[in-house]
Order: C-alpha cells, then structure tokens, then sequence
C-alpha cells in the first residue's frame, strides 16, 4: 500500500525493525561518505595552490558547520513533525510542514549571510595571524556564507523526503553536489581553458555550486507548501521544538572548535590547518552512526 507521499506504508508496520533500517541507513551512510570524501578532496586541491589557502578552509569550517546546524537542525524539526503528521493521517498539514520549513530555511540563510558579511575579518582575526591566510580566508568565508542558500534549501529538503521514509532520492542530490565540487574545484582553483585561475574563490564557487546543485534536485517533492498566516506560528514553534536540541548540539561542538582554533593561532596558522584536517578526517569513523 502506497500513501499519498509515494512510502511503503505496509513495509514499514509489518517489517522488523532491524531489516528496516539496514533497508534505510545504507542510502544516508553512502551520501555521506561521499560528503566526507568531496571535503577531503576540497582540502587537497586548495593545499596543492597555497598553504594560506588551506588554513582558510580550516579557520572557515566552524562557520560551514554552523551552517549545517541550522539547515540540518531545523531540517530535523521538519522532519520529526512531518512524520508524525503522516503517522496520524494528516498528509495536508505535513505538507504545509514542509512549506514553512522552506520558508525558514530562506530566512535563516538571509540572516546568516548579512551577519557574515559585517562579521567575517572579525571573526578570522581569532584564528589566523599572516595577512595572506586571512585575506583568504576572509574571501573564502563571504563566498560560501552568502552563498549557502543551496546548503540551507537542501537541508530542509532533504529532511522532507525522509520524513516520508524516501532515503534513496536525498542520496543523489547529495552524491550530484559533491561529484559536481569535485569536478569544478580544480578548473576554478587553478583555471583551465577559458575559466581564469581564482584561487581560494575558486574553491568558495564550487562548494555553493554543488550546494545549489543538491538543492535544486531536492526541491522535487520537497518545497511543499505554505500554511494560512494565522497558522505560521504553530508550525514554526513545533519545528523548532522538535529540532532545537539538534541545532544545539552541533553548535556547541562549533564553539568547541572556534575556542581550539584561537588557541592553536597563537602558536601559527599552521597548527590550526592541522586542526581542520583532522576534524574533516574525522568524519569518516562518524558516517556509520550517523547514517543509522
């Protein structure tokens, strides 16, 4: 039996839980094992054009991870609610579910991105000391944190499909995204044909480019649509209700970083590199739990 969002509602009340979720967690492990992969390959390329360069990517990732609390973290609100909504046969109110997480995704982008843009030099004046590793990692920084709206969308809608019990269709977008970095990280880093060499910019552009990428495929069935206006508040108070442990717990683990990172720039700039290299390594032991 299908429901209306296209889920295999008997699989899912009939099956054992253990088959259910080896059915399920694989798709997720897979796209973020190609997500660790692309941030790994982001890293190389960068390090292979400057050395301040890479410690930009480092002082910037505590800003990226902030980005996928909020994106993620709301998503998992949307997520939650939408999948009680379907559980108790509101389909209607799920999907308005969906439209105000959309809508928030929008404006939480919108705020973050004026923010970073008046707080960027300030902000990486903590962690780095060389005047070429804060220019760019002051460039890098204002390229992908005015251009994350795809990585706000994607986790919104990624979370949408998923509350539906959909985890395969999430995994291309974000297997599209990451290939689509990886193919322009080297083209616009070190310029190829008639694309000119932009550096650190150059590996900024491909990340928002394979964001937007990921967001555009997912917004298939995942943008919904938006409630009355006297109902806005109610569905924003049960999203942030079901996901703010979510956006604290990744933030908490930011602050964690940031404190590191003013630490370690006391000593050089290269010990902070060394730091994020770590963290993105990290990932990978991670991807199996997270996935499940």
């Amino acid at each position: 039996m299908k429901s209306k969002a296209g889920t295999d509602t008997e699989f899912f009340r009939t099956e054992k839980i253990p088959k259910i979720l080896l059915q399920i967690a694989p798709p997720v492990m897979l796209a973020q094992l190609i997500q660790a992969m692309y941030n790994i390959v982001d890293s190389f390329f960068v390090g292979k054009y400057s050395e301040s360069a890479l410690t930009a990517l480092s002082v910037i990732y505590p800003l990226q991870l902030i980005i996928i609390a909020l994106a993620v973290g709301t998503g998992v609100g949307v997520n939650t609610y939408m999948a009680r909504l379907y559980a108790q046969k509101m389909p209607g109110q799920a999907e308005e579910t969906a439209g105000t997480g959309t809508l928030l995704a929008l404006g939480t982008w919108f705020i973050f991105a004026i923010f970073s843009i008046f707080c960027m030099r300030p902000y990486v004046l903590t962690s780095a000391n060389t005047p070429e590793a804060i220019e760019s990692a002051v460039i890098y920084g204002q390229i992908v944190c005015i251009g994350s709206i795809g990585a706000f969308l994607e986790g919104n809608w990624t979370k949408v499909h998923q509350s539906r019990g959909n985890m395969h269709r999430p995994m291309v977008p974000q297997t599209v995204g990451a290939l689509t970095n990886i193919v322009l990280d080297p083209i616009l880093i070190f310029g190829l044909g008639p694309v000119p060499e932009l550096g650190v910019a150059g590996a900024a552009y491909a990340t928002v480019c394979g964001q937007v990428a990921a967001a555009v495929i997912t917004s298939f069935g995942g943008v919904g649509r938006l409630p009355e206006r006297t109902k806005m508040p109610l569905y924003i108070k049960q999203i942030y209700w079901f996901g703010y442990a979510s956006i604290i717990m990744q933030a908490l683990f930011t602050v964690y970083i940031v404190i590191l990172n003013a630490i370690l720039a006391g000593f050089s700039d290269s010990a902070v590199t060394v730091l994020g290299l770590y963290y993105k390594m990290q990932t990978f032991f991670f991807i199996p739990l997270m996935g499940l």
